[in-house]
C-alpha cells in the first residue's frame, strides 16, 4: 500500500484527497465553468467511489436552472459506460420513465488526471438511505413508504421490460425529487437555504505544494437535513453503472452491490439477472417501510451477513450452506438453523421512532410511537417472503411484485 500524500481532512462529508491522482477525480472548485461556460459550479452535492457530484447552474436555459453535474473519475470514464449508455437506451424504449433519472447532457473534460465524462441531470434530493440513516432514527409515513416503494417497483418493471438489469437496486440509489421552484433559485437563495460552501485546505504530508493533480481545497457536501422541507413525495432511480442487457452480462462482470443487498446466487456463484434485482428490491422495501435494513450491514462481510440471512429466512440450500466457510463458527456441526427472526417477527417488532425533544421530523415521517398493524404486517410479510426466496427461480417476477395488494393497503 502506497504512503499517504495528503493529511486527512477534518470535514466529514468530503472525498479522500488521495483519489485525486492520474486516473482519479477531476479537481474542481466553486465557480468553475464547463462546456464553454454553459455550466457554473454553485455548491457540492456529494461523492462516491467513481465520481464527485456538484450543484451547477445551466446558463443556457432561460432562467438558468439548477442541475446536477456528475464528474466521473478518469478510469471510470468511457463512451460505453453503462451509467451513460443505458439511461439513453431506456429513454428510447417509449416506456414510461417518470421514476428513472435521465441524462440531459454529456461532455468530456480533459484535466491533469485524464479525460472525464461529465453527466448532467435534474437537480434531485438525497437518497432514501441518507434521509433514514440519521441519529434520531426517523421512519417514513406508512402511506408514503408504500407510495415510493410502489414507484421503485414500477421503475424496476420498466427496466426489466426494456430488457435490462439494474444490478445495484438499493435505497442509496433511490433519490427524492425536489420541488420545481427550487430549480429556479438564485445563488443567494441557494446559499441562504443550504449555507455557504464549507472548505478545507488540502495539505501534503511532506509539506510540499499540492501540485496540479489535486485541488487546493476540498468542499463539504450539503447536509441531508437541509433538504427536509423541499422534497417531493416522489423518487427517481439512479446509478446504472452495474447495469447490463438481461440475456448476457459482460464476461468480466463483477457484482458490486452492497453486502446486505446481495442475493445468494450472486454471493456464492456470481450469478446475476432480473431475479437478483427482485431480491435487492425486497431488501429495499423492508428498509423503506421500517426505517432500517433487513440485514444489519455494520460489518459488511459474509461472516456477519449470512448468519442473519439464515436466522431470518432459514437454512441456505445446498451446496451454498456447505460453501459458507464460517458456518462452523456460527452454528454447531449438526445444528439445523431455525427461523429465529423471521420477516414477520421483524416487521412486528421494529422499534418506534425515538423521541427527541425539540426535533421536528416534518410531514414525511411517522408520528411518534406508531406501530404497524397486523393486517399490513401480514401483507408485507407475504410480499417479502415471495421476493426473498433463496433460489432465484422460486422468486416472483417484478410484474407480480407491482400487482401485490400491500401497495394498495
Amino acid at each position: 500500500m502506497s504512503e499517504r500524500r495528503f493529511i486527512p481532512s477534518q470535514l466529514d462529508e468530503v472525498e479522500d484527497a488521495e483519489d485525486y491522482r492520474p486516473g482519479g477525480f477531476h479537481p474542481m472548485y466553486i465557480g468553475d465553468e464547463f462546456a464553454n461556460g454553459r455550466y457554473g459550479i454553485v455548491h457540492k452535492l456529494g461523492f462516491g467511489g467513481s465520481s464527485t457530484v456538484w450543484l451547477a447552474r445551466d446558463r443556457q436555459q432561460g432562467s438558468g436552472k439548477l442541475v446536477t453535474l456528475k464528474a466521473l473519475r478518469a478510469d471510470a470514464s468511457n463512451a460505453d459506460s453503462p451509467d451513460l449508455v443505458i439511461p439513453k437506451l431506456l429513454q428510447r424504449t417509449g416506456l414510461p420513465d417518470a421514476y428513472l433519472r435521465t441524462i440531459e447532457d454529456h461532455f468530456v473534460v480533459d484535466g491533469p488526471n485524464g479525460s472525464h465524462d461529465f453527466l448532467v441531470s435534474a437537480f434531485s434530493g438525497p437518497s432514501i438511505q441518507a434521509m433514514l440513516y440519521r441519529p434520531d432514527g426517523p421512519r417514513l409515513r406508512a402511506a408514503l413508504a408504500r407510495k415510493i416503494a410502489a414507484q421503485a417497483a414500477c421503475a424496476m418493471e420498466h427496466i426489466h421490460r426494456a430488457g435490462f438489469v439494474h444490478g445495484d437496486f438499493t435505497t442509496s440509489n433511490l433519490l427524492f425529487r425536489l420541488n420545481d421552484k427550487v430549480m429556479k433559485w438564485s445563488d443567494n437563495k441557494v446559499y441562504t437555504h443550504f449555507g455557504s460552501p464549507i472548505m478545507d485546505e488540502v495539505r501534503t504530508c511532506s509539506g510540499q505544494v499540492v501540485g496540479p493533480h489535486a485541488p487546493s481545497e476540498l468542499v463539504e457536501a450539503i447536509g441531508h437535513d437541509a433538504f427536509a422541507n423541499i422534497l417531493e413525495e416522489n423518487i427517481i432511480v439512479i446509478d446504472f453503472g452495474q447495469s447490463y442487457r438481461a440475456p448476457d452480462p459482460p464476461k468480466d462482470y463483477e457484482p458490486a452491490t452492497l453486502a446486505d443487498y446481495m442475493s445468494p446466487e450472486t454471493r456464492f456463484e456470481k450469478r446475476v439477472g432480473p431475479e437478483a434485482d427482485v431480491w435487492q428490491l425486497g431488501c429495499a422495501i423492508f428498509e423503506i417501510r421500517t426505517g432500517g435494513p433487513l440485514f444489519d450491514p455494520f460489518f459488511p462481510s459474509d461472516t456477519y451477513i449470512i448468519p442473519q440471512m439464515i436466522e431470518t429466512l432459514g437454512r441456505l440450500p445446498d451446496p451454498w450452506y456447505n460453501a459458507f466457510r464460517n458456518r462452523v463458527q456460527c452454528f454447531e456441526e449438526d445444528e439445523q438453523p431455525e427461523e429465529g427472526s423471521s420477516i414477520r417477527e421483524k416487521l412486528r417488532s421494529f422499534g418506534t421512532p425515538k423521541r427527541i425533544p425539540g426535533y421536528n421530523r416534518g410531514p414525511m415521517f411517522e408520528k411518534m410511537e406508531t406501530k404497524m398493524d397486523d393486517k399490513e404486517a401480514e401483507l408485507l410479510t407475504d410480499l417479502l417472503e415471495k421476493m426473498l426466496r433463496y433460489r432465484p427461480e422460486d422468486r416472483i417476477g417484478i410484474r407480480e411484485v407491482v400487482d401485490h395488494p400491500w401497495f394498495k393497503e
